[in-house]
């Protein structure tokens, strides 16, 4: 329980999408109401950490991952305090109109990532992975796995349609057009994004992963 509550505190986070404190339905974001239903979503979050709590073990850490019901915000947030990694997920997320389970299975995949994908990171002090690292891992360590939990039918063709869904999620965040398979990002940066790159970049990398392919060159530069 003192776990939980550590999680429902965090007040200062590293975030993988940038914070939107409430619903805004009328902007045609989000839904009235929720198109992942609460069993699913928290389900879902949930038998995540319970999959990946592996991944703590070579940080003598214990993985925490929280799915809340209460706050609108779509957004969700990780942490390490003392000798626990936290992940939480705000139930916005269940009203975005671009996410089914799929697609929010890959986004806690990219929260993973930040936690565990490595370098090139975002803050030394803290091992945290940068944004395109983290979209790396999530579609080439992460997501197979994760969709299998719930159904084994399908995974390559889900993993490609659940790239495709938080990749319009981030262009919609953004005010981009969606990204596509057949409009990569060709732009070539001089030394490597830590921050965040264009949800076209980021969709690349996403696909990169699932590809087995190298990080692109729109965010990484190979030193």
């Amino acid at each position: 329980m003192n776990y939980l509550i550590t999680l429902i505190l965090i007040l200062s986070t590293s975030s993988s999408f940038a914070s939107f404190k409430n619903f805004d339905f009328k902007s045609n974001r989000t839904t009235k109401y929720p198109v992942i239903s609460k069993r699913v979503f928290q389900k879902t979050v949930e038998k995540m950490g319970e999959e990946f709590s592996y991944l703590a073990d070579s940080f003598n850490e214990k993985l925490l991952t929280y799915a809340s019901w209460i706050d609108p915000t779509y957004d969700q947030a990780l942490a390490r305090r003392w000798d626990s990694a936290q992940v939480l997920v705000y139930r916005g997320m269940a009203h975005r109109r671009e996410l089914n389970r799929d697609a929010l299975a890959l986004v806690v995949c990219h929260e993973l990532g930040h936690l565990y994908a490595g370098h090139p990171l975002k803050n030394e002090n803290d091992f945290i992975a940068a944004e395109g690292q983290a979209d790396y891992f999530a579609t080439k360590h992460c997501i197979r796995k994760a969709l299998a939990i719930f159904d084994k039918k399908n995974i390559e063709e889900r993993a490609i349609e659940a790239s495709k869904a938080v990749g319009e999620f981030l262009a919609n965040n953004w005010g981009h057009k969606h990204p596509r398979i057949d409009t990569p990002d060709e732009s070539v940066v001089e030394a490597t994004n830590l921050s965040y790159p264009t949800p076209q970049c980021r969709f690349d990398t996403y696909m990169a992963g699932l590809k087995g392919e190298l990080r692109p060159r729109c965010w990484y530069v190979d030193d």
